[in-house]
């Protein structure tokens, strides 16, 4: 977690006073009543920073910030990185962009976040940017613009935003990968930043089972590379924060009455009322798993001599549609005799409506073996 004294006392000492740093945002339970700006002014700019490194924690605020606050007046950018961890899209398959088994044996956490795009793997080395406007000024190029700017004038790193909205370097190598979310008055536009990220654990994370059949969103693989590879030791996390939070306080402003400084915050519901319930339903099993599309996987079940026939195994098929197992039935097409068939049906009734688990396979092998089936119900996440 970072030091709230050490941040602040840095970004004093390496880019002077910036307004007021606050240890609350607004007491614990109510929000002031700033000033309100004339027509004509643009809006105040905010910078928060997040003093947990817990995913559930951060996605909470964002979420509750968009839901809760009026942008209409005023801009924010959040900044925030998390222990690690995966982060998928709305609608995306755990399964397909996360090694599950791995994350699980690693005690790694998937959080599945509000807004789509592709899954991403965070850790210490990752900073995480989120720009809240009105709906009516939302701009995510000129937030991308912002971010390369800081990059090539204050770390003499050349990046560039591609057509993907993705920040590259080089050789199109990624650095930063983009989301948003648009609501009918506000939205809000995130990205990532690979600093100094275990690219190592990156890889492993990320190595879903490709071989899952479904309409959710899939990720797009690049080649990814880290800033501070790229821009020697003056590159850091604590470093590019300060100063993009820095860059977007002052540019486009020319009256400093309208850059409030940076907010340390503490994303918990006694600071946030109302945050604990939605970091407990990003938490949830019905959010994690429960928001799966529909898919279909396909494995070959070895068969026993009284069930093979003319063939010594069969392709079995499981359709699951959030989280949940829909069905289990032979390749289409196949030709089995009536045990076999009656057994299959057999077992997908008894799995119709439990969670699907990536041990599925060698249950249902198991099941086709064994006289007396053997079911495990453990969640996958």
């Amino acid at each position: 977690m970072l030091s709230l004294k050490k941040l602040s006392t840095n970004l004093v000492r390496n880019y002077g006073p910036l307004g007021a740093v606050s240890t609350s945002l607004y007491g614990s339970t109510s929000q002031p009543s700033p000033s309100r700006p004339r027509a004509t002014e643009p809006p105040k700019r905010v910078v928060f920073i997040s003093q947990s490194t817990d995913v559930f924690s951060n996605l909470a605020f964002e979420d509750w910030l968009y839901k809760n606050w009026s942008f209409e007046k005023r801009s924010i950018l959040f900044l925030w990185r998390n222990s690690p961890c995966v982060v998928i899209g709305r609608h995306q398959n755990p399964l397909v962009e996360a090694n599950i088994p791995y994350l699980e044996s690693a005690g790694v956490p998937v959080a599945r976040r509000g807004s789509g795009g592709g899954a991403v793997y965070h850790d210490h080395g990752n900073l995480n940017c989120t720009f809240f406007t009105a709906k009516e000024r939302y701009d995510r190029r000129q937030n991308l613009e912002l971010i390369c700017n800081v990059l090539n004038h204050d770390f003499g790193i050349q990046a560039r935003a591609n057509n993907r909205d993705d920040i590259v370097v080089g050789h199109d190598n990624k650095v930063s990968g983009t989301a948003a979310k648009l609501g009918r008055t506000s939205a809000y536009h995130h990205c990532t930043l690979l600093v100094r990220t275990d690219r190592q654990q990156l890889r492993l994370a990320l190595q879903g089972d490709k071989t899952i059949q479904s309409k959710a969103t899939h990720s797009v693989s690049s080649g990814v590379a880290n800033l501070g590879d790229i821009g020697g030791k003056d590159m850091t996390v604590e470093k590019l924060l300060a100063s993009l939070g820095r860059t977007f306080l002052t540019e486009q402003e020319q009256d400093p009455r309208l850059a409030n400084g940076f907010t340390l915050i503490n994303p918990t519901d006694d600071w946030f009322p109302g945050l604990g319930k939605i970091e407990a339903d990003l938490r949830s099993v019905e959010w994690i798993e429960g928001k799966t599309p529909r898919f279909t996987i396909s494995r070959s079940v070895s068969l026993p001599p009284c069930l093979a026939g003319t063939s010594a195994s069969a392709n079995i098929t499981v359709q699951a549609y959030h989280g949940v197992v829909e069905e289990v039935r032979l390749e289409d097409g196949l030709i089995a005799c009536e045990e076999l068939t009656d057994l299959v049906l057999d077992i997908s009734t008894s799995l119709k409506g439990t969670p699907y688990t990536p041990g599925i396979f060698c249950d249902i092998s198991n099941r086709i073996r064994l006289p007396q089936p053997l079911h495990t119900q453990r969640s996958f996440l």
